[in-house]
């Protein structure tokens, strides 16, 4: 199992919500930051397969995911992934393997403007309650997810760096 981080309190306002988004997300780019196009796409970065690469189009995945999701659920219609997670991830992940390292960080950089643009419309009480689908979807596709692959992309760094 890996090491997990202390958890922070959820954030109870729009503004914690996007501060917390915002630190997470620098703290996940720094990660990667200056590293060749060589070693994005070096296996072992998450887990013995899961390069650099693959974890940002992962990420960027799930952003477009909620991107349709939230709307319908906004509507008060249910939504889903569409399917379960494991089989998501892996069709994702075949469906972005020819994709280049800078093509690869377009998306998620043009997921991420598109979500938080998405969620300036979402109303409070949706984006807060922690008992809200769409807060579940909007935790679990920014800060949250972005968390998940931070230790194992730290390591991954440090070990490329010797």
């Amino acid at each position: 199992m890996k090491p997990r981080r202390p958890p922070k309190p959820r954030p109870h306002t729009r503004a914690e919500l996007l501060a917390r988004e915002r630190e997470v997300w620098r703290e996940l780019n720094a990660i990667w930051r200056g590293l060749s196009t060589r070693t994005m796409t070096q296996p072992g970065a998450c887990g013995k397969d899961w390069s650099v690469k693959d974890v940002i189009n992962h990420i960027a995945a799930w952003q477009e995911a909620a991107l349709r999701v939230i709307p319908q659920l906004l509507k008060g219609n249910r939504a889903t992934l569409g399917s379960s997670v494991n089989k998501f991830n892996a069709i994702q992940r075949e469906a972005d393997r020819a994709r280049t390292v800078i093509a690869s960080q377009r998306r998620l950089h043009r997921a991420r403007r598109q979500l938080l643009s998405l969620l300036a419309a979402v109303p409070d009480d949706a984006l807060i309650d922690p008992t809200s689908r769409i807060n579940w979807w909007v935790k679990y596709t920014t800060y949250s997810h972005y968390g998940e692959h931070i230790y194992e992309l730290t390591q991954f760094r440090k070990r490329v760096a010797k």
